[in-house]
């Protein structure tokens, strides 16, 4: 195997690394989640399908979990053990960021709604060509299933269950996701095309693509532009970990005290009222200006940072 200081110099081999250990480590869990949700819940792969079932729900909730933790959560951790002795570190948890960020990021993810919700309905409304109608339908028959089983999912049994889904939807990708994207993968694309900017589009277009949602691709694609340059500016996963949280985190909390909310088709907030191009504009500015902010304070801790460390030498 390569020692740590080749790894370091080579973004070749610490992607092959972290892609393999991404597919042993998601086949391992899998099985391991398959064979649980067997034994527990009786899973039989002839009614995959049935929604209905809360068994098949309840198996298929399981299996998400254990196949999300193999596929973002354990590989990551891994590589950070095998490429430095500074596992933290070189995945970017060893320091928080200023309170005031934290709270920047939370009004962020809240205050941008309304422009992504825009863009997501675009995005949905999106035509092909007629020569790719084909292509277009089996797209939108896999994009009812994925929201057949979204909705499947945000179904609840009381107040313990909320905090279970949570931790599904909410808590595992926004940890795992963020390590895998922006811990490992954008700080390798960085270093491999010596450009942040192209590293950390290179990555989000991954982190869109991946999802295999084709009629939500953009509105995704924004959010890990976002994580990046918010992880790239600050230094610190946590920053981006927690504004994905939120993201996801507020579907599940208004799906639990909202539940029609979650069976209503229109996905645009302001659809129906003759203000909703100003609300857009409006969260769309507002959020570039949180997002300058965050820009801002985080440049003048690097600079307080490196000014320190300058004093100390």
């Amino acid at each position: 195997m390569a020692s740590r200081i080749e790894l370091e110099n080579k973004p070749f081999l610490q992607l092959i690394l972290i892609l393999c250990l991404c597919l042993i480590s998601v086949i391992l869990f899998s099985i391991i989640g398959g064979l649980l949700t067997v034994v527990i819940y009786g899973f039989d792969l002839s009614g995959i399908n049935n929604y209905g079932d809360p068994n098949v729900i309840e198996g298929l909730k399981l299996f998400q979990l254990f196949s999300a933790i193999g596929l973002f959560i354990v590989p990551p951790l891994v590589y950070g053990i095998i490429s430095s002795k500074k596992t933290l570190e070189v995945l970017s948890l060893n320091s928080l960021n200023k309170p005031i960020n934290y709270m920047l990021i939370f009004l962020l993810m809240i205050i941008s709604t309304p422009f992504i919700s825009w863009i997501i309905e675009l995005n949905a409304n999106m035509v092909l060509p007629n020569f790719l109608s084909g292509i277009e339908q089996w797209m939108r028959a896999s994009e009812n299933q994925a929201e057949e089983l979204t909705k499947a999912f945000l179904t609840f049994n009381g107040f313990g269950s909320l905090f279970y889904i949570l931790i599904i939807v909410a808590v595992v990708p926004a940890l795992g996701e963020e390590l895998l994207f922006r811990g490992v993968l954008q700080k390798i694309f960085i270093s491999w095309t010596k450009n942040a900017h192209l590293g950390i589009w290179i990555t989000a277009i991954f982190f869109s693509a991946l999802h295999l949602q084709f009629f939500g691709f953009f509105p995704r694609l924004l959010l890990g532009l976002l994580f990046g340059y918010i992880f790239w500016w600050s230094k610190s996963l946590w920053l981006p970990i927690v504004g994905h949280f939120i993201n996801n985190g507020s579907v599940v909390i208004a799906s639990y005290f909202y539940p029609d909310s979650i069976k209503e088709a229109d996905i645009s907030i302001f659809k129906e009222s003759e203000y909703s191009l100003v609300f857009y504009i409006l969260s769309l500015v507002i959020s570039a200006v949180l997002f300058y902010l965050i820009r801002r304070n985080n440049k003048k801790e690097l600079i307080t940072k490196q000014k320190e460390n300058s004093t100390a030498v």
